[in-house]
C-alpha cells in the first residue's frame, strides 16, 4: 500500500528547511480502511519525535464525512485520496466540495496514480501538494515540514508529469505579462521560485507590507486567489518558463 522510496531532488522553494508553524490537526480522507490504519501508524509515531504536531486525528470514509469532520473540526491539514470513489465521486470532487462549504485549510492529495491531468487539476484547485502512495513514507515527512511553511510540496516524479500538462493546453489569447509591472513580474519570479514574504521583501529591498500589496494586485491581474492558483497560471500562461525553475542537486 505504502512503500519506501528514496526522496528525490524536488523542487526549491517548495521543500522548507523550517517550519513556521505546527499542524496540530489531521483528517485522512479514504475509503481503504488498512490505509488509513497504517497512515495514522505512522502519523502517530512522527507525533512522538515533533512534540506539539497533529494532537487531534481524524479519520473519514466516505465523501460527506470528510466534509462534515472539515467544517466542524477545521482539521490544518486534509490528506485527501484522490481514488476516493464513494457517492459516485472522486477525490477532486469532494475537494472542491470542501472549498464550496468553507473550509480553507491544506488540502494534499495522495493518489495511486501518476496522471498529469489530475494533477494540474488538483493544483490549479490550490491543493497544498500532490503526494504518490508508494513513495509517501520517504516524502512525507520533508512535505510536513514544508506544508507547515505554507509551502507547496511537489515530489520530482510529479513535478514533471504536473508541467508536461502544459503542452497539452492552449495558450490564452491576452497577453497577460502586458498587464503586470516590472516590479510585478520581478514578485512573481521569486513567488514561483518559492520565496516567502520575507524573503521577497529582501531581495527586493522592500516591505513585506509591499510585497503583499504586489502579490494582492498579481493575483487580481491573473484572476487567482491563491499562491499555488498563480504558480500554475504564470507558468500555463508563459509568463514563467519551466526553465527558470531551480531544483536541488543542481
Amino acid at each position: 500500500m505504502m512503500g519506501n522510496a528514496t526522496v528525490g531532488s524536488d523542487l526549491r522553494g517548495y521543500q522548507s528547511k523550517s517550519p513556521t508553524q505546527v499542524l496540530r490537526s489531521l483528517l485522512i480522507a479514504d475509503d481503504d480502511p488498512r490505509y488509513r490504519q497504517a497512515l495514522r501508524a505512522f502519523i502517530e509515531f512522527y507525533r512522538h519525535s515533533n512534540v506539539g504536531w497533529f494532537q487531534e486525528i481524524y479519520e473519514a470514509d466516505r465523501g460527506q464525512t470528510c466534509i462534515e469532520i472539515a467544517i466542524t473540526q477545521q482539521p490544518d491539514l486534509v490528506m485527501l485520496d484522490l481514488e476516493f470513489l464513494i457517492d459516485n465521486e472522486s477525490g477532486l470532487d469532494i475537494f472542491e466540495q470542501l472549498r464550496q462549504a468553507g473550509y480553507d485549510g491544506k488540502v494534499a492529495i495522495v493518489s495511486g496514480h501518476n496522471d498529469e491531468q489530475e494533477i494540474f487539476r488538483a493544483m490549479k484547485s490550490g491543493a497544498c501538494g500532490y503526494l504518490l502512495k508508494d513513495r509517501l513514507i520517504s516524502q512525507l515527512p520533508d512535505a510536513l515540514k514544508t506544508w507547515a511553511s505554507d509551502r507547496v510540496y511537489l515530489g520530482d516524479e510529479v513535478t514533471t508529469r504536473f508541467f508536461s500538462a502544459f503542452h497539452h493546453r492552449d495558450r490564452p489569447v491576452i497577453d497577460l505579462a502586458d498587464t503586470l509591472t516590472s516590479r510585478e513580474r520581478e514578485v512573481l519570479q521569486l513567488l514561483v521560485n518559492g520565496a516567502s514574504n520575507q524573503e521577497m521583501a529582501n531581495r527586493l529591498y522592500i516591505t513585506q507590507g509591499t510585497v503583499k500589496a504586489h502579490l494582492t494586485s498579481i493575483f487580481n491581474k491573473l484572476h487567482v486567489s491563491s499562491r499555488t492558483q498563480a504558480i500554475v497560471r504564470a507558468v500555463k500562461t508563459g509568463l514563467v518558463t519551466i526553465e527558470e525553475f531551480e531544483f536541488e542537486g543542481r
